[in-house]
């Protein structure tokens, strides 16, 4: 039986390019994870509706395994980020790709922008969490998402590129992380499916549980 976050959760931060499948799909190489902060607003429950503005397409889901904080963590070494979390949740990587928003720049080889990610209910995630499990144990765990009970993607956790460690005491020389902040390591990328006609997404991670939100087009 999982643990529930509280209702107002700390800081969200978010890391890109956690998973070599993703960045495979980008053409991208990454020396360390890109980091984001996600505004309240995108913050969603697990049941509440994901809400895709008439201006947006090729909205893409993204399973991402997610940690959960338990001390305050600053400047982390790779041994003092793992031992501060405390258990491990789900989120969903909503993300626009079509024409708008737009890249800062179009003719850049990488996306120097995370504005389509930051939209009103676009960062859900599963308000039960499960305590922390040795580090081994997230070496190789299924990651899919299913689009009105279509696989959209298929990946595993042995395809990230950075440990969770690593991620986590990155993210801690960023940003200062505290008890109930959560930190969003990734996905696999490259979804079949997309959500623009969607009616419903379904986020699992093996052991870790499934985060189900309707879509809406408004």
């Amino acid at each position: 039986m999982g643990k529930l976050l509280p209702e107002t959760i700390g800081k969200f931060v978010a890391l890109g390019g956690g998973f070599q499948s993703h960045l495979d799909e980008k053409e991208r190489r990454y020396r360390w994870p890109d980091l984001w902060v996600v505004p309240d607003e995108a913050v969603i429950s697990d049941g509440e509706t994901i809400e895709i503005p008439e201006r947006v397409e090729k909205v893409k889901p993204g399973s991402e395994l997610t940690a959960v904080i338990g001390d305050d963590l600053y400047e982390a070494d790779e041994q003092e980020a793992w031992e501060a979390i405390k258990g491990f949740t789900i989120s969903n990587d909503v993300t626009a790709s079509g024409d708008w928003p737009g890249w800062s720049d179009p003719g850049h080889g990488m996306i120097t922008g995370v504005g389509y990610k930051l939209l009103p209910t676009f960062s859900p995630i599963l308000t039960e969490y499960v305590e922390k499990e040795e580090l081994s144990h997230y070496e190789d765990l299924d990651v899919s998402v299913t689009a009105d009970g279509e696989e959209s993607v298929s990946g595993t956790t042995a395809q990230m590129s950075f440990t969770i460690p690593e991620m986590i005491s990155f993210a801690s020389n960023i940003v200062k992380l505290q008890e109930n902040d959560v930190v969003a390591l990734g996905d696999p990328g490259n979804p079949s499916i997309l959500l623009d006609q969607a009616s419903e997404v379904t986020c699992s991670i093996e052991s870790i549980g499934q985060l189900t939100n309707p879509v809406v087009r408004r």
